[in-house]
């Protein structure tokens, strides 16, 4: 997608990359979900530096095939007939060759398939680290879209790549902030309730980048012929999971509102010690988390990748509609309950939004506070400083008086939520619009705020 799609934000990563490339020879390890932007990074920076290299994307085949195709295209790319003449017997004799070439960069894509299907490929590749790399000028790039892959058989204690890697990057999605630079058609309402459908993952975003309205996003990504996210459920857990469909009755279980493993259990059938297991394994993938209230012990579990989130909650009620083709009755229905579906994502933004600008002074612990059916959807705690600031997070249309109204509805939960030794700085409001006001008071925000900021 490079020239067509902006390249957002990841200059950090960019960095990370540059100084493991200054101070070669190394490991870089990238890796993260499908459709993170692993790809992209690798080769916005290879753009942006020319450095000379070799990018392969590993093949869900034999280890000879992959080993052959490295060989030819790194023939290629180098300029060098000789390699793909040599048929080097071990990926380790491979790198080995091309490190003759002196400052390379040997860029291995999606080497989690090819580990898949050959686990000979990893012990290969210890070996030559552990023997050879040092001698070299080669920077060596993996990286992989099966988190549990890379996690378990990679990366993990006793994995042949376990303390060997120079450098490993996890990719997260996107914050809410560089959303803009891609839909920039877009107003920023729609911009929220587009970050509540795809998150900061950037292939969705880029489908879409060049449409004006949320329904004309909704259209393109879910309901018309060939859209991406009605199969994207059974490719993401069939890739990282044995036992996809059990899985997915538990997530199934957690977007209707089963939020703890007895609940869970109750509805699908599970025995509850194994849910937990289950639970476990989607958290350690990144695809579930656990949200526990501020000053309490016991938390709920709840979708965490946002496409999963959107399946689970709106494209499986219309799964049968999409199979038959009613896709203007599928978008009626999604588009009915959008606004609904993205109070939640309003809420993850406005937190995190709050968390960037307030940890330099010293407000890094944040959460919900609950008691007793009372809740604050947002505290940002200063815990040596006994501070906190408060916020109400509202995907709703509000005026000014209404807003002072839940202000001070929330200051007066406050004396009962908050531990009697925290003093409250601020109280925020975060709404989706106002009515009738062009000035802001400080502790009103919209989405606009947001970006501009």
């Amino acid at each position: 997608m490079s020239g067509v799609c902006p390249f957002a934000d990841r200059l950090a990563e960019l960095k990370v990359l540059e100084n493991a490339w200054h101070n070669r020879p190394g490991l870089v390890i990238v890796y993260g979900r499908r459709r993170i932007g692993k790809t992209r990074l690798i080769w916005e920076w290879l753009r942006r530096t020319s450095v000379p290299h070799v990018y392969y994307l590993a093949h869900l085949a034999s280890h000879e095939y992959n080993l052959r195709r490295l060989a030819e295209t790194a023939s290629r790319q180098l300029g060098d007939e000789l390699i793909a003449r040599l048929r080097p017997q071990s990926l380790g004799d491979l790198l080995e060759l091309l490190s003759r070439k002196g400052d390379v960069v040997i860029v291995l894509d999606e080497f989690t398939y090819w580990v898949r299907s050959s686990p000979r490929a990893l012990s290969e590749l210890q070996e030559f680290i552990d023997s050879k790399l040092s001698e070299t000028k080669l920077l060596v790039i993996i990286s992989g879209s099966l988190v549990g892959v890379m996690e378990n058989s990679v990366l993990g204690g006793g994995a042949p790549l376990y303390g060997r890697a120079t450098i490993r990057l996890k990719l997260k999605p996107l914050q809410y902030k560089h959303v803009a630079p891609i839909v920039k058609r877009m107003s920023s309402e729609d911009r929220v309730r587009l970050y509540a459908l795809v998150g900061g993952i950037p292939y969705y975003l880029c489908l879409v980048r060049n449409t004006k309205t949320i329904d004309e996003a909704i259209e393109k990504l879910i309901t018309s012929p060939g859209a991406p996210i009605p199969t994207e459920k059974e490719l993401l857990l069939r890739e990282e999971l044995r036992d996809p469909h059990t899985y997915s009755a538990v997530l199934s279980a957690l977007a209707k509102g089963y939020d703890t493993p007895a609940k869970i259990a109750q509805v699908t059938g599970l025995d509850p010690s194994h849910t937990s297991k289950y639970l476990y394994v989607l958290e350690q993938l990144g695809i579930v988390e656990k949200e526990t209230p501020l000053f309490k012990k016991r938390g709920r579990y709840r979708i965490r990748d946002p496409v999963l989130r959107t399946w689970y909650t709106l494209v499986e009620p219309v799964a049968e509609l999409l199979e038959v083709e009613a896709y203007t009755e599928a978008h009626k229905h999604v588009m009915s309950q959008l606004d609904i579906y993205t109070a939640h994502a309003w809420e993850e933004i406005v937190k995190n939004y709050l968390l960037d600008k307030l940890a330099p002074q010293g407000f890094t612990v944040v959460g919900r506070l609950e008691h007793k059916g009372e809740e604050i959807d947002i505290a940002l705690l200063n815990p040596p400083a006994r501070k906190a600031v408060l916020a109400e997070a509202k995907w709703s249309i509000l005026t000014l008086a209404e807003a002072e109204k839940i202000r001070r509805e929330t200051e007066k939960k406050a004396a009962r939520l908050l531990p009697r030794e925290y003093h409250v700085e601020e109280v925020i409001i975060a709404a989706r619009s106002i009515e009738d006001i062009r000035e802001h008071p400080q502790w009103l925000i919209t989405p606009r705020t947001i970006e501009k900021d």
